[in-house]
């Protein structure tokens, strides 16, 4: 297998400060041959399961031996832990606060080490408030340098996933709520393609809610409706959204996340 520096970066910095920028140079200084690769630095302020949810739709789309270095991390500087983890064929750096849940789901865990080793960190002052530049950055330079994470140190006993609600069934249909809601507006939910087939394999009949508002049938595509009109279809995650053609669904539904998504008998169906 062909060896390759690539590492991404996910965190909440933002681009207006130089926060995102020393990190780079930081995994600079350690593998000048990396390859950085932004994921998002506009992660919400502190938002891990936002945070959560954009690494698992960014992360399979990289080849085998990427390093994934996820810095949304409101608890910097305090008891939390910082892991080195393999799932699948990639590497990923995070603090242990339930960043990695969905990847936990979707990617078969191969090995894991809580970040120990300070041989391995900035030879200098390590600022408490800044893990990101100090610790993740010249471990990360080490990863993709050929360093085995398992010297960085020894196995945590456990590690943190976010505790979210899973998609219920009544007798009046499937009811998940909203977990995400990106760029577009697009209110994504805990509700999966395969959830829906287990409950009701054949679709012809369905009504998509959310918030209370009827929405429709589930959709190939936005354009399946009007513009302005909100449409629910299965996204390139699998998952069930909801969304607006050519708007945006929290606005026009008036919804974010936590609002309730269910699936139900198509009122004329039912009738």
């Amino acid at each position: 297998m062909s060896k390759h520096y690539i590492a991404t970066l996910l965190t909440d910095f933002g681009t207006a400060d130089g926060y995102a920028a020393a990190m780079k140079g930081a995994i600079l200084a350690v593998c000048p041959r990396a390859q950085l690769v932004d994921i998002s630095h506009d992660v919400p302020a502190h938002d891990i399961l936002a945070a959560a949810m954009v690494l698992a739709q960014a992360a399979p789309s990289f080849p085998s031996g990427t390093l994934h270095v996820v810095v949304v991390d409101p608890g910097v500087g305090t008891e939390r832990k910082i892991l080195a983890a393999r799932f699948g064929a990639q590497t990923f750096l995070f603090p242990d606060n339930g960043v990695i849940t969905f990847i936990t789901d979707s990617m078969p865990l191969e090995a894991i080490v809580s970040v120990r080793d300070p041989r391995y960190v900035t030879t200098g002052p390590v600022s408490m408030t800044f893990h990101g530049r100090d610790i993740f950055a010249p471990v990360a330079g080490h990863i993709l340098n050929g360093l085995d994470i398992g010297k960085l140190g020894p196995k945590p006993d456990t590690y943190k996933t976010l505790d979210l609600p899973v998609p219920f069934q009544r007798e009046e249909g499937l009811f998940g709520q909203v977990i995400h809601v990106d760029r577009f507006g697009n209110l994504i939910s805990n509700v999966s393609q395969r959830d829906v087939a287990q409950w009701r394999p054949q679709q012809a009949g369905l009504c998509i809610t959310c918030g209370g508002r009827q929405v429709g049938p589930i959709q190939a595509t936005y354009a399946a409706v009007e513009p302005g009109q909100p449409v629910a279809l299965i996204n390139s995650m699998g998952l069930l959204e909801v969304g607006v053609n050519r708007g945006r669904a929290c606005d026009l539904l008036a919804a974010g996340v936590g609002a309730e998504i269910a699936v139900v008998e198509s009122p004329s169906a039912a009738g």
